[in-house]
Parts: C-alpha cells; structure tokens; sequence
C-alpha cells in the first residue's frame, strides 16, 4: 500500500509542479508584455495588469498546495520535536485531520459556494469580461489538492511501521 501512495504522490507532485510551473511561465510573459509595450511602444496594454493579478492568485493558492504537499509548510515544531515519538505521530494524525477537514469544508465547500454564487451572479473582470467564478475556482481547486496530500500524509503516518514522523525539523537541529 505505501508503494501505492508513493507513486500516487509522485505523479499527483509531477502533475501539480507543473501546472504552477505553467501558470509562472504565463505570469512572466504577461508582465513582460506589459512593461514592453508601456515602455517601448507608449501604449500600455490594458489587459496585463489584470490577468497577472489573476494568474498571481492561482499560482499562491496551487503554490500552497504544492509546499503542503512537501511538507514545506509553515509549522512551529520545536516543541513537537521535544515530545515522545508516539506523541509526534498522535499529534501528526490529528494536525493532518485538521488540514483536511479545513481543506474540505472551508475550501472546497466554501470555494464552489463562491463560485457557483458569482456565476449565478454573472460577475466578470473589468478588462477580461472573464467571469470571477473561474477566477475564483483557483479556491476549490486548491483545497482539493491540500486535502488529497492530507489524506495521503495521514495514510502514510497511519501505516508507518515505526513511530518516527516525518516532520519539518532540520536534521542539523536533531
């Protein structure tokens, strides 16, 4: 089963980077058009600013779900790295719930109800007249991500035959 989860994680991993990768590329050229054609041709698109703003909120929301999914989180573990292993891991499986359960309903739950109302709503972008529902859709999208990586990291922390987690501490600092 962990094989299983491994190579699940792997393409999960390799699909994600990538698609941050591509929405980075996108955001480059876009705000590289916008300063080429303010500043060399005197006519500002009116399109750049907008879709970079747009592309900047998906990247951080894919963004986070890709550090989740490595584990390069914000966390405070000093203290946890103090504790027993079988507490670290007790604290993991229960700090793991949490993400998802936030992941679940606050993100994905909450997302679609965003999403759906500003659709219902016809709500569009100023200069795109890009509905904000797709525009939004980055939040759903996002807790999908975290809360596939969450169960995963349970699964894993679940199964391990030892006690050792997997947690953020610095192996010079142990």
């Amino acid at each position: 089963m962990k094989q299983t989860l491994l190579s699940f994680k792997r393409v999960l991993d390799t699909l994600l980077e990538w698609l941050v990768i591509l929405v980075v590329m996108l955001m480059v050229v876009d705000v590289l058009w916008g300063v080429f054609t303010r500043f060399i041709l005197n006519s500002p698109s009116q399109l750049t600013e907008e879709i970079a703003r747009l592309l900047l909120m998906w990247v951080a929301l894919l963004g986070a779900a890709v550090a989740y999914g490595r584990s390069e989180h914000l966390g405070f573990d000093y203290l946890v790295a103090q504790l027993d292993p079988a507490v670290k891991k007790l604290l993991a499986l229960v700090s793991q719930c949490i993400v998802v359960a936030f992941a679940l309903l606050v993100m994905v739950y909450g997302g679609f109800i965003l999403v759906s109302e500003t659709l219902a709503a016809n709500q569009v972008t100023p200069a795109l007249h890009l509905k904000m529902g797709y525009v939004y859709l980055a939040l759903p999208v996002s807790g999908l991500f975290m809360s596939i990586y969450g169960v995963e990291q349970f699964l894993e922390t679940a199964i391990d035959d030892g006690v050792s987690l997997k947690l953020d501490t610095d192996p010079a600092v142990d």
